[in-house]
């Protein structure tokens, strides 16, 4: 009954952002009340459901106006959310893969990101953007995509020069906003350099990372990327139980979404790392 009740209350929002002409503020009530939620493994289903409906508004009014910089970088960055947080591992890679075909569609919208990137190629056309959104949503669903496809898959990713496509769109993020999304860049530009099949540096991960920490702790994901990129491959793990406890123990607020469900993984990796000392 619970179930059919989402289901029933969705569709009625959905029917009267149709009938207000309004499908895009709908759609940005709808992502905002999943992102100001708190995840847990019972409310999954639930906040899904509202996430699922909200791309669907989006879609609905990227029809009506293609050209829509915001519309775009929203479906981008739901479509992470989605693939990231609720969809199970076998169906995230190709999800993430329409969240980066929506970014590099917004970053496209720019005439003169065309023209330089018909003439030399996307890596110059990057350094024209001026969209942090539609930059780190494409980055962030290109490396995860890549990422899912094990070592292989960032091997072959690399040897197709997509590594150097994603160092340009985080360098530029990095140039125009480093503390876009509580330090995204710094995380991201982290999660490059500890990944990177043939040029790993972990000391600049933690460079980075602890920037991040440093000026936004109260964004979990940092921390947990610290224990994930840096302090796990180092082999340091009373540091990573440390920090993971830390995680465990911190507020939710000001990200309810995405601190409770990093609190959701570092309950897990916690039980992995313990095991190791």
């Amino acid at each position: 009954m619970k179930a059919l009740g989402v289901v029933m209350v969705l569709a009625a929002l959905s029917l009267v952002g149709l009938a207000q002409g309004d499908l895009v503020a709908q759609a940005d009530a709808l992502f905002h009340e999943v992102w100001l939620s708190p995840y847990s493994p019972t409310t999954a289903g639930e906040l899904r459901a509202k996430l699922e409906v909200a791309i669907d508004l989006y879609l609905r009014a990227l029809n009506l106006d293609p050209q829509n910089t915001h519309i775009l970088n929203m479906l981008s960055r739901s479509y992470y959310t989605l693939a990231d947080i609720f969809l199970p591992e076998r169906e995230k890679q190709a999800v993430h893969e329409q969240g980066q075909i929506y970014g590099e569609r917004s970053l496209r919208t720019s005439i003169e990101f065309v023209q330089v990137e018909k003439e030399k190629g996307f890596v110059e056309a990057v350094g024209t953007s001026k969209d942090v959104e539609a930059l780190y949503w494409t980055y962030a669903n290109w490396a995860r995509k890549v990422e899912l496809g094990g070592a292989l898959g960032l091997i072959a990713a690399a040897l197709r020069g997509d590594d150097k496509k994603l160092n340009a769109l985080m360098s530029r993020c990095m140039e125009l906003d480093r503390d876009y999304l509580a330090g995204g860049p710094l995380r991201a530009l982290a999660g490059y350099y500890a990944k990177h099949p043939f040029n790993k540096d972990y000391e600049k991960a933690r460079e980075l990372l602890q920037e991040a920490m440093q000026k936004h702790g109260d964004y979990l994901e940092n921390a947990f990327f610290y224990v994930r990129y840096y302090l796990i491959p180092k082999e340091l793990w009373a540091e990573a139980e440390s920090v993971l406890n830390q995680i465990l123990s911190a507020p939710i607020e000001p990200y309810p979404l995405m601190n409770s469900y990093c609190q959701f993984k570092a309950s897990q990796l916690l039980a992995e790392v313990q095991g190791k000392r």
